[in-house]
């Protein structure tokens, strides 16, 4: 009887609360992100004359994703624009990296990147090109047939 009236005292309740709320914060920590990757694309350039600088991601039904970048600027189709991309976890941070060319080509913009890398997860993309000083950031959901598009800014 005297081993039940642990059950009616104040002091109880207050260690089963605190005992619970470490549980909870304990099981809620992030789990770390693994190591980073850092993967560098070439691209496959075009001319399309679409002008203003956009992104555009596209879900294949093998898991991976065609990144299209419209509105490149300064660029021929005997340069390059390649990508560095750092892959921490479910972030994704794309560099965008431009070689002008040769002036006697005619000029390309369009650039398509093949990221086969992704699974099929939620993504956090982020992408810079620092030599325009341009910036996007987009949520993607790695399903076959879904296609974002994000305006750089």
């Amino acid at each position: 009887m005297i081993l039940l009236s642990i059950f009616q005292s104040v002091e109880f309740y207050v260690i089963a609360v605190v005992a619970a709320a470490a549980v909870v914060a304990f099981m809620s920590v992030r789990q770390a992100p693994g190591p980073v990757r850092t993967i560098l694309l070439g691209s496959t350039l075009s001319a399309t004359g679409n002008t203003t600088p956009a992104i555009e991601l596209q879900c294949l039904d093998d898991g991976s994703v065609i990144l299209t970048r419209r509105g490149v600027a300064g660029v021929t189709e005997a340069g390059a624009v390649s990508a560095a991309i750092t892959v921490k976890g479910f972030d994704v941070k794309i560099e965008e990296r431009i070689v002008a060319g040769n002036p006697a080509y005619s000029p390309a913009d369009t650039a398509t990147f093949l990221l086969d890398f992704m699974g099929a997860e939620h993504y956090f993309i982020s992408y810079v090109s620092p030599q325009a000083d341009l910036f996007a950031a987009v949520t993607l959901h790695n399903r076959p047939g879904i296609r974002t598009r994000k305006q750089l800014q």
